[in-house]
């Protein structure tokens, strides 16, 4: 048993040997990096050892914690939306009728869009209040065209994460959806269990786990979104709709600091794991409360 023990280690050990150098080698050099000064544009001042300067100097920046904020509001308003349209449309395309099929199929279309032209769609054809279908509507109903991007930026970048990654929640609980055993659905509704009693008491608890999982997928892909931002707002107006992604890049080309760049995004990847941590011993601890 030992020997076949070995062998197994020994096979996955050459895909451990790529992922580690794929993923921990620019971490740790990420890490190195945020504790020097380097500025690309001033070759003239070298390359200094800062010690925790950089982590200070943003630590310190009243701009960071607002970053930080809309984050964490962009990661619960989007989850929680996701993941109750993800249940309601499974609910909805879960049965056979004409053209079920198609349906499903256009609704997971926006999942597979890249972020960058999902943002680049939306500001140019659908919500330029000069140019766009904004712009057209507006002038049918006699109103001034709002300005989405400009007025309400964080709240349309949030409009548009729900629009492009509710898909990837129904994919998951459709799946849940599809595989829950009939028997039992049947034997609830002879007992009674009918509307919401069959959804709270029998549903949603035997797809517990296929919501976990595309919950926690999502909050990880959510917390770093960044084409979407780059190509609509870049962040603003000032950083009212900015995320921990895109501050890093901001640091890195605009203000060419290579050592800030660095430690925000290791600031970002601490307080991903934290956010992801806490979440998951949530959704555990209440999964073992309802067993």
């Amino acid at each position: 048993m030992s020997t076949k023990g070995d062998k197994s280690k020994l096979l996955i050990l050459p895909a451990l040997i790529v992922v580690g150098i794929v993923t921990q080698i620019p971490f740790i050099l990420t890490i190195i990096f945020s504790f020097i000064n380097w500025n690309v544009k001033r070759p003239d001042l070298g390359i200094n050892f800062a010690g925790i300067d950089n982590y200070k100097k943003i630590l310190t920046d009243g701009q960071f914690y607002q970053v930080v904020f809309n984050s964490l509001l962009i990661v619960v308003v989007a989850l929680t939306i996701c993941t109750v349209l993800g249940i309601l449309f499974g609910l909805m395309l879960n049965r056979n009728f004409r053209g079920v099929n198609l349906l499903r199929t256009l609704f997971v279309i926006p999942y597979f869009v890249m972020e960058a032209v999902v943002g680049i769609i939306w500001k140019t054809l659908m919500l330029n209040p000069s140019l766009g279908l904004n712009y057209y509507i507006s002038n049918a109903l006699g109103i001034e065209p709002i300005d989405f991007f400009g007025k309400y930026a964080l709240l349309t970048i949030m409009i548009l994460i729900i629009w492009q990654w509710t898909p990837f929640f129904f994919l998951i609980i459709m799946a849940g959806l599809q595989n829950m055993p009939s028997e039992i659905i049947e034997s609830a509704k002879i007992d009674g269990a009918t509307g919401w009693k069959l959804l709270t008491h029998i549903q949603l608890p035997l797809i517990r786990d296929h919501i976990n999982v595309a919950m926690t997928l999502g909050l990880i892909n959510i917390l770093k979104v960044f084409g979407l931002i780059y190509v609509t707002t870049s962040g603003g107006p000032g950083s009212s709709s900015s995320n921990l992604p895109y501050y890093s890049y901001k640091a890195l080309f605009y203000d060419w600091n290579v050592g800030t760049a660095a430690a925000i995004a290791v600031v970002t990847v601490a307080l991903t794991l934290i956010v992801v941590q806490r979440f998951y011993g949530f959704m555990m601890k209440k999964n073992t409360k309802n067993i």
